[in-house]
């Protein structure tokens, strides 16, 4: 990186610690009017505007950073996460997928998956990626509470308390009879 865009880029990173976004992006814009393909600077305008709440420009910045390094996960995730604040799970999903395809080790991204097929009112497809999921995490309280409530929805009431009880702890099976237990 040239010496001029290295300091403009301190200078920017420091705007934005600072939580001076309006200023990060002028500064990154700066660099962008050198070189306008420096997919740092794009992610990182991105990220000032997802800090502003402006989402369509965060959109249009994650977007540009998708196309130039399609196989960054990274910015599958933050575009995905933007589409998932704008509701536009439609969108998300198969970012999401990709990402996890990518790298199943990303706990934040099986949840954010399961939360957008359930949104997407995607039932089946719910079951299938909690219990592939819950595979590699058996523990995880969350994809064990989503699954469960899904199985409950999905009309599977008796396998949808037995996640419901990894999730919560707080159900209890006693022969055939089911105890809610509350604190």
């Amino acid at each position: 990186m040239p010496d001029n865009i290295e300091k403009k880029f301190k200078e920017a990173e420091n705007f934005f610690s600072n939580k001076n976004y309006e200023r990060t992006i002028s500064v990154y814009n700066d660099i962008l009017k050198e070189n306008s393909n420096f997919v740092p600077a794009l992610n990182n305008i991105a990220q000032a505007y997802e800090y502003l709440n402006n989402l369509e420009e965060a959109e249009k910045n994650y977007k540009k950073c998708v196309s130039l390094k399609p196989n960054e996960i990274i910015f599958m995730n933050n575009l995905s996460n933007v589409y998932m604040k704008q509701n536009d799970y439609n969108q998300a999903l198969p970012l999401l997928e990709k990402s996890f395809e990518k790298n199943q080790n990303q706990i934040k991204i099986i949840h954010l998956t399961i939360m957008c097929l359930i949104s997407l009112g995607m039932r089946k497809k719910v079951e299938q990626f909690s219990i592939k999921v819950l595979e590699i995490y058996p523990n995880d309280r969350l994809i064990n509470n989503l699954c469960g409530r899904n199985l409950i929805n999905l009309n599977k009431h008796r396998e949808g308390l037995e996640f419901l009880k990894k999730g919560t702890g707080f159900i209890e099976f006693n022969n055939k009879k089911i105890n809610l237990i509350s604190h």
